[in-house]
């Protein structure tokens, strides 16, 4: 299976199966409400795309990130979710925070993980919207009927997570949630890149050009040379005005690429895949591919400036022959991917090497679009994995 979970039909809603599985569901066991909510890639978030039984169409605007909301926490934690009686159980302050309870005015309620190939790709609810001790047992039944299977999805229907935990783990998710309000160091993110677009203007527009009007120049004063010992010297300051433009060159777009801004993602990052594999001989291999070419200006960038630390790192300290650069948009998010199957190391306490900010710059850079950002590295290598929103003028536009 490629990045994406689903294909574009499925996250579209226009499976015949997924429809009419939840309409089963819910005539079969008596069910006020069921859903069937999906993930287009792993990190994404969660939105319910299948339903039977919706009060209106709120519910379809539920965007839940890992860890928030029911189906944010079910993916994330992969473990069930169930409760009898909601506003016994739950503090009003907690469950306020569960978009789909009041959407649709749930008081019963068990959230299942489904799973594809063995990873957790979306959630199973099932509800009713009145008290009945005799909820539970339905739930348990449909538990016991399913048998682990819900049509091409897998169903995971053991180690139910308890509410104190939930509560604890909702709590701290909020806090370092992509999709809070920029910190101050996002914000001197942003600041940092006009500057770069600034400077990098400046080095090519100004000083490049400069050092070029005296290669021209010196051409000229070629001719009027008459002796070796000159014409040598002056073939040596050729050479050295060509490494130097070279570097300004190099700079500049390192600094701010040109292709970024007139071209786009992808043949930015090629253009700086190229500079990497000549200054550390490790191949840069690119995969998949994205049916818009263009995309917003600020995801453009820090999509960009994340994978551009990725790769670097990884030809810096990975050890390895080639590093994968994995793109994909679908359903609405983009999704790129930097592999690489060399020496990993630490994510939770890395070992500090350079100026030392680059995690930490990667994540304030994916706060700033709302995107997720994960990062797992462990003996077989390191994958960084950006999952990110787009807007919908760009999904329109998107063929």
């Amino acid at each position: 299976m490629g990045a994406s979970n689903f294909g574009d039909e499925v996250l579209a809603g226009d499976s015949a199966d997924y429809a009419r599985t939840v309409e089963e569901l819910k005539a079969s066991y008596g069910f006020d409400f069921v859903a069937i909510g999906l993930t287009a890639f792993l990190g994404a978030p969660l939105k319910w795309i299948y339903s039977a039984g919706a009060t209106d169409e709120r519910h379809h605007r539920i965007v839940l990130a890992p860890g928030h909301g029911i189906g944010g926490i079910v993916i994330k934690a992969g473990k069930p979710m169930m409760f009898v009686d909601i506003d016994e159980e739950i503090d009003p302050q907690e469950y306020s925070s569960y978009p789909i309870v009041f959407a649709e005015d749930l008081h019963s309620f068990c959230a299942l993980p489904l799973t594809k190939t063995g990873r957790v790709v979306g959630a199973l609810l099932c509800a009713y919207r009145s008290v009945d001790a005799r909820n539970q047992q339905v739930y348990r039944q449909v538990i016991s009927d399913l048998q682990g299977r819900l049509g091409d999805l897998g169903v995971v229907d053991d180690d139910f997570m308890d509410f104190d935990r939930i509560a604890v783990e909702q709590r701290n998710e909020s806090r370092d949630s992509p999709f809070l309000v920029h910190s101050e160091v996002s914000c001197v993110i942003a600041a940092q890149e006009e500057e770069r677009k600034r400077i990098s203007r400046e080095l090519h527009d100004g000083i490049a050009q400069e050092l070029l009007a005296v290669s021209f120049l010196m051409k000229r004063l070629e001719s009027h040379v008459g002796d070796d010992e000159g014409r040598q010297l002056l073939g040596e300051t050729f050479a050295n005005l060509d490494r130097i433009l070279d570097e300004l060159h190099n700079l500049s777009v390192e600094l701010r690429p040109s292709a970024l801004d007139h071209l786009g993602l992808i043949p930015a990052l090629r253009s700086q895949a190229s500079l990497l594999e000549k200054a550390y001989g490790t191949e840069v291999v690119f995969e998949g591919g994205l049916s818009c070419r263009r995309f917003d200006q600020a995801l453009e960038t820090q999509a960009y400036r994340i994978c551009q630390e990725a790769i670097l790192n990884a030809c810096k300290y990975a050890d390895t022959d080639q590093v994968y650069v994995r793109l994909e948009d679908t359903g609405g998010w983009l999704h790129v991917s930097v592999i690489d199957h060399g020496g990993g190391f630490d994510t939770e306490h890395p070992v500090i090497k350079g100026t030392g900010c680059g995690l930490s710059g990667m994540q304030e850079r994916a706060k700033l679009i709302g995107a997720t950002l994960r990062i797992e590295s462990g003996a077989g290598g390191t994958e960084v994995v950006l999952v990110a929103p787009m807007r919908g003028q760009e999904r329109e536009e998107c063929v």
